[in-house]
């Protein structure tokens, strides 16, 4: 998700440097702030205002679609043998038909990193703890060089 959002916000610049000027400011507020976030987080207000962001551009909406179909993908319980139709399906022949280089640029990763996306279905294993490991032991080197 985070390699999405990242290719999202690239896509997002790209589609703003093309707005006209009543829009620029708008997407960059509303677009950038709530991308990253999930549905469920957002008030009345902000819903109406990325729906008026994604009625004022087509490629927006597209993004923002495909980026909501891939989060609910990896939300879902889904077997290893059901994964590769069903992502095939989230539109990776639409986005790599487009003209967003920065989606591209995401499909060529998830491609490339197909084999293990796919082994994230059959156990749900992340490398949550390594990195929770790797936080503690430079807490503890930070607080030892504190306390020398």
């Amino acid at each position: 998700m985070k390699n999405l959002n990242e290719a999202l916000s690239k896509a997002r610049r790209v589609i703003q440097k093309d707005a006209d000027e009543a829009n620029k400011t708008d997407i960059k507020k509303v677009v950038a702030g709530y991308w990253s976030r999930t549905r469920k987080t957002w008030k009345a207000e902000e819903r109406q205002k990325l729906q008026h962001m994604l009625g004022a551009s087509a490629e927006l909406k597209a993004c923002y679609e495909f980026k909501e179909a891939f989060r609910d993908l990896f939300n879902q319980r889904l077997g290893f043998m059901k994964t590769p139709k069903n992502i095939y399906s989230l539109g990776v022949a639409r986005v790599e038909a487009s003209e967003f280089k920065a989606l591209q640029s995401f499909v060529k990763t998830l491609r490339n990193w197909w084999q293990q996306i796919l082994n994230y279905f059959v156990g749900r294993h992340n490398n949550g703890f390594a990195e929770g490991v790797n936080l503690k032991i430079k807490m503890l080197n930070r607080r030892r060089l504190w306390l020398s």
